[in-house]
């Protein structure tokens, strides 16, 4: 029984996805019509999107106001669609819909979420300014129902790539939708 659950946990880690140490060196088309890169020379945030994502939809306020307080501070936010139904036209209305201020860049085919790791929407990675991922993994620690005291996992890891310190904590769970990326 032991040598059976060791198969299995082994198994399953095998799926798990690699997390890279550098973001691909892209440029995304955007709801604003812009092409953007990845990487840019600035910190930056990646969140992968799904507009059927209750999880997501729950978190926008959050994602807007972390947007509003390190903005200032020179840190660049970008929601990513790699699922298959994604179209520029499609996210740019559910964009203004939801009062989103930047932008959604459209990933055909998955590649950058096969390539840093995404199988949730909610996923976020941070970037620093070479491109080195320096955090991945969920926004907070809350699903949909929202508390006034989460764990802010992004909020910490800007903190610390602001103050030029290690990411406290380069890794969290991720509570969000399946990416439908196939």
């Amino acid at each position: 029984m032991v040598l059976k659950r060791l198969a299995l946990c082994v198994a399953l880690a095998a799926c798990a996805p690699v997390v890279p140490a550098r973001a691909p060196r892209v440029e995304l088309p955007a709801t604003d019509g812009a092409e953007h890169a990845l990487v840019d020379g600035r910190p930056t945030v990646i969140v992968f999107y799904a507009d059927h994502c209750p999880c997501f939809a729950a978190h926008a306020a959050r994602l807007a106001a972390l947007a509003r307080d390190f903005e200032p501070r020179g840190v660049r936010f970008l929601l990513v669609d790699s699922e298959v139904s994604a179209t520029v036209e499609r996210d740019a209305a559910e964009a203004r819909a939801r009062g989103y201020a930047f932008p959604v860049l459209i990933d055909h085919g998955g590649r950058v979420a096969s390539a840093l790791g995404a199988e949730y929407a909610t996923y976020t990675v941070v970037l620093d300014r070479d491109g080195r991922l320096v955090y991945h993994g969920g926004i907070d620690d809350e699903r949909h129902d929202l508390t006034s005291h989460p764990d802010e996992y992004l909020r910490h890891a800007l903190e610390d790539v602001v103050a030029g310190r290690r990411v406290r904590r380069p890794e969290a769970e991720v509570l969000g939708c399946a990416l439908q990326t196939w």
